[in-house]
This record gives C-alpha cells, structure tokens and sequence, in this order.
C-alpha cells in the first residue's frame, strides 16, 4: 500500500471516530516502554498503525531519509549503509522505532556531538485527532508542533512520516577503551575526548565506584577482525576487559541489543555457556522486552527493578554522582554525553532557563533491584529536580501533577493540544505517563 493510501485510511478512522473515544494505537513493534501494571482504556478506539514501516526515500545526495515512523533502526541502517551512510543516532537496540526515538528521547555515543535523534530531523508529517494533516519543519509551518513532539510520548497528534539527515560512514569502526580509577579524572578525559575531530563515537560504563572505562570510536575502512555481541559474549563485560576492539558498523550501533538494559543478567543469562546455548532463542530486545512484559504481568507484587535515562546538566554531575555512590551503588552504569543547540520547547524555562548550558550527561541505570521498601524512581525525581535534570519518562513516574508541569512547558503543551487534539483522544501527557 503506497503511502497517501495508508494515511486516507487513517484519516478515515480519525473522522470516524466518536469524540469521547480514546485512541489507542496497534502498532508492529514490541513497546520500548518498562512495563507498566495498567488497565486498557475503556471505550478505546484501536488504529492499526502497524503498516506505517516503510522506508519512503534514501537521498544519497542529498544525505536525507524519509521514512514512516514504524521503521525499526535495524531495517534503517543496513538500507542507508548500503549506500555509505547511516542516521546521526541511532539508539541502542535494533527494534526501537523512528517514531519512538522522536515521541521518547533517544540518545547513544554520537549524541556528544548532534544530541539525540529528534535533533537529525528536518520535517514531519503529522495527523491530528480530527484528521487534518499537518507539515511541521522546524524553522517552518507548525514549529512549535515539530518542537513539542519531541519527548511527549504521542500525546501531541500521530506522527505518519519523518525527513531525517543522514552522515557517510564507513564499514567497522575502532574501539579504544581508557581505564581511569578517579571519577574527577574520568570527567576530565571525557572533556578532553570531546574535542577531538578524529573522533566519530564516545559513551562510557562506570563498572564500580573504582572503575571508569571511556569507549572511544572512529570510522575505519578495514579491520584485522570483526567482532559482534549477540551470542555468547556480553559487550559491557568484553569492554571492561579489553584495551580495544572492531566491530563492524552495524554491530557497533547494536552492541547492547542481546543484554538490552541488562535483562539478560537479570534473568540468569549471563554465563557464557548458556548465552551460546541459548542466545538465539532470548537474547535480543524483542525477545527480552516481551520476556519482561510477561513476567511483569505474572509478578503484579513485585516493586520494579529501576530502568531509566536521567540527564544531569554536567556541572551538577559531580553532586549526582556522590548522590548515586551513596543510594544505589549499582553497575554498570551506563554513561553518555549529550549536547544540545537550545533548551528543548518542551522544557519548562522556569526549570532549565534558556542561557542554561548546552551539554548534559546521561546516566542510563538498568535493572537495579530495590534492596528496600522505598522509591528509588521517586527518590531519582527529587534528586534530578534539585539539579536541575530531566528522568525520561519512559519508565515509572512519580511526580505530583504541580511539580511535573514545573519542569514540562505546560503553556506550550497546552498550545499544541489545542490544535491537534482538543478532545484528548491522544491523552494528556501526564496522565499517560504517570498512570499505573
């Protein structure tokens, strides 16, 4: 089905739609989103979505993409590699979709440099909940509904195609791990590394309160041998052990995918003999996201294990990190720089102002287990509040209603949900994010 006919067909169902009626979205992908104990929204009206999964034009020329937003990273980067090039960020795990990296907030080891996905983009295409359809650029018509879909989870109109840039590549990339034993050392270096032109790639795992480890990447044309991480070996223990490595490129993009968020670990897969056993039936996000899912449904007394992104502006990084050693003392812990050109529209100037600086570390914790009875999410929130930081809000969320709209752009929110949604049918997105 060519494009413009999957969209009359969704416009179809928008128009048709009882006004009172939430929507609810059937889509081809497994949800990225931690599982959650909720119940179905009554009444809801289901819009499969599902065939949104086409890749619409690669312009190699041009180095552009335009694509709907059900393409997976995985299927986008082996066409674009194809032809020399790949996205500007391509998140961790090979199912994460293009709509998803704009409705959350992407992020990997090239976001020191262009920030996450959202900030590649050059245009949307976009349908609001009575079925108009709307061309949002970002410096063009409906600015501020191209900048306010950026981290609001769908709740601002369904997002039906994407342009994107695109950067030339090169087939494996070089890996040099630096080891430093000083977290103020650690900070340094990795200011230091920023810097460097001939850098293509840089995250970084704290593997205890001793252990910090700089991964350092660059594009190569040839290699004296390729490894991959989807069997046996677990990428977050090679690295800790290794002065270097070689992967191909879209292994190095997917490095993480078979752990995904340290399931793997968390679930007994971590020895090596039962990862060769046993990799090809478990160890990939899809399989280990829906591994998740399902037991969190059985295990309803369960507290969850803490999974989540938090950006601490990296002046307040030290403050965090004495924070982190003090409650949670976890590894590995997932380190990655993140610049950005202009506060986001979505933040609220009364928590991050406009002159605020432009780089911010992400500290990615996954799968942390409660030792006690309290809130670590809860205790996350006050913390990056005070610090001025942002917790994504793809996992459990805590804030009372007056603090989130303290830290979230409610007026400019509010402007867009008038435009593409007065009826909420998308859902506000506090109560889609907050709700249980």
């Amino acid at each position: 089905m060519i494009h413009e006919d999957k969209i009359d067909r969704i416009i179809a169902v928008m128009k048709a739609r009882p006004r009172s009626a939430p929507l609810r979205f059937r889509k081809k992908t497994v949800s990225h989103k931690v599982p959650r104990h909720k119940g179905r929204l009554p009444n809801a009206c289901v819009l499969d979505v599902s065939d949104l999964d086409e890749i619409l034009e690669i312009d190699a020329s041009g180095m552009t993409c335009t694509a709907e937003p059900g393409v997976t990273f995985a299927d986008l980067v082996r066409k674009t590699l194809a032809r020399g090039l790949v996205p500007v960020t391509v998140p961790e795990l090979k199912t994460i979709t293009l709509g998803g990296a704009v409705a959350g907030c992407s992020v990997e080891s090239m976001s020191y440099k262009y920030g996450g996905f959202h900030d590649s983009c050059l245009e949307y295409e976009v349908v609001t909940a009575s079925g108009e359809v709307l061309v949002c650029a970002r410096d063009g018509e409906n600015s501020l509904v191209f900048e306010m879909a950026h981290g609001t989870f769908g709740t601002l109109g369904l997002i039906t195609k994407l342009k994107f840039r695109l950067l030339p590549a090169r087939p494996y990339v070089h890996l040099v791990y630096e080891k430093f034993g000083d977290y103020r050392e650690y900070m340094k270096a990795l200011d230091e590394r920023m810097d460097r032109d001939e850098i293509d790639f840089i995250d970084g795992l704290v593997v205890s309160r001793s252990e910090f480890l700089l991964c350092i990447g660059s594009f190569v044309d040839e290699v004296p041998y390729a490894h991959s991480y989807d069997r046996a070996r677990a990428y977050y223990r090679s690295a800790a052990t290794r002065s270097e490595d070689y992967l191909g490129t879209f292994d190095y993009f997917f490095r993480y995918d078979a752990d995904c968020h340290w399931i793997a670990r968390n679930y007994g897969l971590e020895v090596p003999f039962l990862r060769f056993l046993f990799g090809r039936f478990f160890l990939s996000s899809t399989k280990m996201l829906s591994l998740a899912q399902a037991i969190t449904r059985v295990r309803k007394d369960r507290r969850p294990d803490v999974i989540v992104d938090l950006f601490v502006p990296i002046a307040k990084v030290e403050p965090f990190w004495e924070f982190y050693k003090r409650v949670f003392d976890y590894y590995p812990l997932w380190v990655v720089p993140y610049r950005i050109a202009k506060v986001y529209p979505w933040i609220s100037p009364s928590h991050i102002p406009g002159d605020s600086e432009s780089m911010y570390i992400d500290f990615a914790i996954y799968g942390y287990r409660p030792r006690d009875s309290r809130n670590y999410y809860r205790l996350l929130e006050e913390e990056l509040r005070d610090l001025g930081g942002i917790k994504t809000l793809i996992s459990h969320n805590f804030h009372g209603r007056d603090e989130f709209w303290s830290m979230w752009n409610k007026d400019s929110y509010d402007e867009v949900k008038r435009l593409v949604d007065p009826d909420n049918a998308f859902r506000d997105l506090y109560e889609k994010t907050h709700g249980r």
